[in-house]
């Protein structure tokens, strides 16, 4: 009995721990939950849904069409026919009817086929768009997550910059109750220490906006605490070129703009053929009550052909009108494709230089660090000036600044390049 109890506390403790610990999310974890719950998404994925459904009603077309009618006619008198000097009625005056007709389309000048050509392009282009926002999502919530870890940062940064000038507040108000040091030194000391509290006030309220936004994005409360994995940059082995020429194959906005030019082309011929020649097969049974008939039900089979020679251009006119408008979309594309090179070309370079960075302000954290104490030992010596520990402490927050700064600004460019070249 004394060794399961003492397995059940054991149990309690880990549960707390593991709940104290909390939950550390990862960039493919928040991706994973915000394309769960991302709206605009969603409805890229409702539009997928209606081309498909489009799509099935184009070839539906094809298919025999049935229809069933009814109907009840009342005259004021029965139709009567004339033969010489003798009348007789043809017909009741009071008469039930009821058909059941098939149609089918036998040939409409490729009026069907296109457009069901038509409907595919653009169940295509809905795919590659719903693709688009996904990367969108994605690129979003990338963006939110690293402006989370460089709050977190900053947030650290001020908070320990503003420690280090309590702790300088209190040397210099020491030295200045033992007369070391005049007036001056501790006001200064004590202002700097204001303005640092103010900033942590600052990059706190940020850090809260931007948990706030990544919240949001996935669809949870705005005031969740937020626990978020460090992400380290990672330079790609392939060069700008050719990251250039994957992004013109994988980006899917390019391959969207595509098939809606295409989509275009054959509604544009679907319009055309509007004027063409139509066969039509029409098939079966037609009842209508007549006591004067001798035969009042009917089966019946025809096949019917149609062609409008001449509608005043309109359906010329709409072809045209949808041919201008694929140039038009296929101009969009040539465009979009320009923009696309631009910004794999931005990102490469803005992740080149964030790395220069890096590596100029890591070579001076420790240098920045060391001068602060060097200056703090000098002036609690009574060789150095407060003036010189206040520079040197604004020195070692601005380096840090930079060198977190650098760091989360590669992240977020490699994180730019990968969406640039389709491939995030």
């Amino acid at each position: 009995m004394k060794f399961s109890f003492t397995l059940l506390h054991v149990a309690l403790l880990l549960i707390l721990f593991i709940v104290g610990t909390g939950f550390t999310e990862t960039l493919e974890e928040a991706w994973e939950a915000g394309l769960e719950a991302d709206h605009l998404l969603k409805a890229a994925g409702e539009m997928t849904t209606a081309s498909r459904a489009e799509l099935d009603a184009a070839k539906g077309g094809r298919l025999p069409g049935l229809n069933l009618g009814a109907g009840y006619s009342i005259l004021d008198n029965e139709p009567v026919s004339l033969a010489g000097n003798i009348q007789f009625a043809t017909a009741d005056d009071h008469s039930l009817s009821y058909q059941a007709m098939m149609s089918m389309p036998l040939y409409t000048h490729f009026q069907l086929s296109s457009l069901i050509d038509a409907s595919m392009a653009n169940l295509q282009a809905s795919k590659f768009a719903e693709q688009a926002a996904s990367q969108k999502v994605k690129l979003h919530i990338a963006e939110a997550y690293v402006a989370v870890l460089l709050g977190m940062r900053q947030t650290e940064v001020a908070t320990s910059q503003e420690q280090s000038l309590a702790a300088h507040a209190a040397d210099v108000k020491n030295l200045y109750d033992e007369g070391m040091v005049p007036v001056n030194d501790l006001l200064a000391a004590k202002v700097s220490l204001s303005n640092a509290s103010q900033l942590t006030l600052q990059v706190q309220n940020r850090l809260d906006i931007a948990r706030a936004t990544y919240n949001r994005l996935l669809n949870r409360p705005l005031e969740q605490e937020v626990s978020l994995e460090r992400l380290t940059p990672s330079f790609p082995a392939t060069d700008p070129d050719t990251l250039s020429q994957e992004a013109l194959t994988n980006r899917p906005e390019l391959a969207a703009l595509g098939e809606r030019v295409d989509a275009l082309r054959w509604q544009a011929k679907a319009e055309k053929a509007g004027n063409g020649p139509k066969v039509m097969l029409k098939s079966g049974y037609e009842y209508r009550e007549n006591s004067h008939q001798l035969h009042e039900g009917v089966w019946q089979a025809m096949v019917m052909a149609s062609w409008d020679i001449f509608d005043g251009n309109v359906s010329r006119n709409k072809g045209l009108a949808l041919q201008a408008r694929s140039r038009s979309v296929a101009e969009q594309q040539k465009d979009l494709a320009t923009l696309i090179r631009l910004q794999v070309r931005q990102a490469w370079l803005d992740m080149e230089e964030s790395w220069k960075r890096i590596g100029v302000t890591r070579e001076t954290l420790a240098q920045a660090e060391e001068n602060l104490q060097v200056t703090r030992n000098r002036y609690k010596e009574g060789i150095g000036t407060n003036t010189e520990v206040l520079n040197a402490e604004s020195l070692r927050t601005t380096n840090y600044v930079s060198y977190d700064k650098a760091n989360n600004d590669a992240v977020l460019a490699g994180i730019r390049l990968r969406y640039a070249a389709g491939s995030l």
